[in-house]
């Protein structure tokens, strides 16, 4: 489809606009490429944005902060891009600035989830949103066969058994008499089952719905269980989700409306189903790693720990001029995939030169891709799945000789990182109270980084898992004992480079009653020759020596007497 051919078919159903997503029916998950259509019509590569498409003209995309830059050197010139952190919400923008001041908007109802339709219509109650299911490429999922595995027990630390009772209890105390659940990552770690549909995210692409009796349905299709001993479920593929919802008619059924497409509620509506907006049950649980994901998790990181090791002595090593951002992707999977129980990447690497790091979720296509020919920064941002636990880690390193502006901007965002992980607060706080303590230390020096400070982790899941997260605009969800985060703070200049630094954390009880604190999991080195010791005070050298003393404790004894050497450097205290 091109986006010609979808201004023909909005003509046709004489609507004045059409929203688009990179969706299919599991909302705001990752997708193979071939189900993109939105990167079809724009040729925008990012993991979020919205087009708003005319019969006429060109169209609108909606990013977020982290393609603000990205996103106009894809698009073709006729499309628009508006950034929602500093231009326009969505909502605003259709309020303002839509050429017709009463308006029938199209959407596909497999697309967008029930809040986010209800929230605009109440908002723009004078403009009318069409559900059309068929106009732009059907369901966008791929029909390839899906072979299905089992997270064993070892891994996974509680049995699909015991974690369905919990979500039993959990329907039963809402006096629910089903819950349909829609987020692929739920069903998964409720049923401790696996796939290998997406390249870097092993979840299964399924629905279940759950009854108040225990019995489950779960709706895939082209699924091969012939891996799984005798699951606790009933198999349907997703055709038979419509009659399967019939027989709950004039029945309480629970949906997180968040993450439930909006066609299931045309759906309840048909068949008199009272449909109970509550959150999905396992998000939490979820989120609340057990005591076997915590030592996995431990593990999987002392693993990716010496893969990075490897890595970055091998890239000390090197001719600047003979290195790539491409060949700088392969060589740390390969230091990666030679470790025990790895599965694949967590997500697409990025490696980024000079001014490339500037763009915050930046690619390596053919044409980009070239030698390292200055002295500046490579920012890289990766990680891996393994079978006991998900990794996630980006290090700014100096190629070549770092110049006085690049050391003291990669301090501060040093001292940034530092300040939140040394937090201390009360249980249950949400990251959005959080997040000051590392923007706030920027903010002395005038800088600021345009994307959140931290986002949850899942156990060989999704590497991006709501709904804890740290940053200005995530939920109030607070944070608890087992939970796994990111704190990643930034600084990006335009046409010149970028810096981040990211560890994940664990957060785990303080000294004192009531409160949590972080406890890194990421173990690697910062780049010794960027650190600024003059622009650090007292406390964070001291968490800084302890931090690397720890690093080099626990790799050292797995590395060669090379890579122990440059390890022991990287990690002398200041």
């Amino acid at each position: 489809m091109t986006l010609s051919e979808l201004q023909q078919q909005i003509k046709k159903h004489k609507l004045d606009a059409f929203i688009l997503t990179r969706n299919n029916r599991f909302l705001e998950e990752d997708i193979l490429p071939e189900e993109n259509l939105l990167r079809e019509l724009t040729g925008f590569t990012g993991s979020a944005g919205r087009l708003l498409v005319f019969p006429q003209g060109g169209a609108v995309l909606f990013v977020d902060g982290r393609y603000e830059l990205q996103a106009p050197l894809e698009v073709p010139p006729q499309i628009i891009v508006n950034c929602t952190t500093t231009q326009l919400r969505f909502s605003d923008w259709l309020k303002y600035k839509l050429p017709v001041s009463v308006a029938k908007i199209g959407f596909n109802p497999w697309c967008l989830g029930i809040r986010e339709i209800e929230c605009l219509q109440k908002e723009l109650s004078r403009h009318k949103f069409i559900p059309l299911s068929g106009l732009d490429d059907k369901k966008r999922l791929s029909s390839e066969t899906v072979k299905i595995f089992s997270h064993d027990i070892e891994y996974a630390g509680v049995s699909a058994e015991e974690k369905i009772s919990a979500v039993l209890s959990a329907i039963n105390n809402d006096n629910l008499d089903a819950f349909l659940i829609t987020a692929s990552d739920s069903v998964s770690w409720l049923l401790n089952l696996r796939s290998r549909c997406l390249p870097e995210t092993p979840v299964m692409r399924a629905y279940a719905l759950v009854n108040a009796d225990g019995g489950i349905n779960l709706f895939i299709d082209n699924p091969d269980f012939s891996e799984v001993q005798t699951p606790p479920f009933t198999v349907k593929p997703f055709s038979e989700l419509p009659a399967a919802l019939s027989l709950l008619k004039k029945k309480r059924l629970g949906l997180d409306f968040s993450s439930t497409p909006y066609i299931i509620k045309e759906w309840a509506a048909r068949h008199k189903i009272f449909l109970i907006d509550t959150s999905d049950p396992c998000m939490l649980m979820k989120c609340r790693k057990n005591p076997v994901e915590l030592s996995g998790i431990r593990k999987a990181h002392i693993r990716d720990g010496i893969a990075l090791s490897r890595f970055a002595y091998w890239l000390n090593q090197q001719n600047p001029k003979q290195l790539s951002e491409k060949n700088i992707i392969d060589k740390l999977r390969s230091f990666r995939a030679r470790q025990e129980l790895f599965f694949s990447d967590s997500f697409a690497t990025i490696a980024a030169f000079a001014e490339h790091g500037a763009i915050v979720h930046y690619h390596p296509d053919k044409e980009a891709d070239r030698p390292f020919s200055e002295d500046s920064l490579l920012l890289l941002d990766s990680g891996a799945q393994y079978y006991d636990g998900t990794t996630d880690v980006t290090r700014t390193f100096a190629i070549g000789k770092p110049h006085r502006e690049l050391i003291d901007n990669y301090t501060r965002v040093l001292k940034a990182h530092i300040h939140l992980s040394v937090a201390v607060f009360p249980n249950k706080t949400p990251g959005q109270k959080l997040d000051i303590l590392a923007r706030g230390e920027l903010w002395k020096h005038g800088m600021d980084y345009n994307h959140g400070t931290g986002h949850g982790v899942g156990c060989f899941l999704n590497v991006h898992e709501g709904p804890v997260g740290i940053s200005t605009t995530c939920s109030s969800t607070g944070l608890e004992e087992g939970m796994i985060l990111s704190i990643e703070p930034g600084y990006y200049l335009e046409n010149r480079y970028g810096i981040r630094i990211e560890n994940l954390v664990e957060v785990i009880p303080d000294s004192h009653p009531g409160m949590l604190a972080f406890s890194p999991l990421t173990l690697a080195p910062y780049e010794r020759r960027l650190i600024n010791p003059e622009l650090l005070d007292a406390s964070e050298i001291r968490w800084l020596n302890q931090y690397h003393d720890r690093v080099f404790k626990t790799l050292s004894p797995y590395l060669n007497p090379e890579e122990k050497s440059w390890l022991k450097n990287s990690c002398a205290p200041f």
